[in-house]
């Protein structure tokens, strides 16, 4: 009886440990801030044009690191800034308004840089004014 209490405790502390945050994982977390999507994306809103948050993105991550694929078609950005994988996608929400995500991760693309993200972020924000 004293084996299986310590091997259910251990088994609940092991799956506590491994599964704990899967809940946000799976649906992608919250918005913290209304700003925030997940561990590693910001998102804003602007009321600019998109050709002109494209530029403005782009003219950021050129002066911060480098482009390693641009699709302006799709407005997205894919680059490398403080050997961080960068990903910017502007999409059109209504007539006026245009919605900016800025993702980044670092370490091979496992771990998120929520910094850089928020600093790129503000970076196209102050661009913009």
């Amino acid at each position: 009886m004293e084996r299986r209490k310590r091997f259910l405790i251990l088994s609940s502390i092991f799956s506590l440990l491994c599964f704990s945050g899967c809940a946000l994982f799976l649906v992608g977390g919250g918005v913290a801030g209304g700003i925030a999507i997940s561990r590693d994306t910001m998102e804003g809103h602007f009321d600019k044009p998109l050709d002109r948050v494209w530029s403005a993105a782009r003219e950021v991550v050129m002066q911060e690191g480098f482009i390693r694929l641009e699709d302006k078609p799709h407005a997205t950005i894919d680059g490398e800034i403080r050997k961080s994988q960068i990903n910017i996608q502007i999409i059109q929400v209504s007539e006026k308004t245009v919605r900016i995500r800025v993702k980044a991760r670092k370490g091979y693309k496992l771990l998120p840089d929520m910094d850089l993200a928020n600093q790129l972020h503000n970076m196209i924000f102050q661009k913009l004014k």
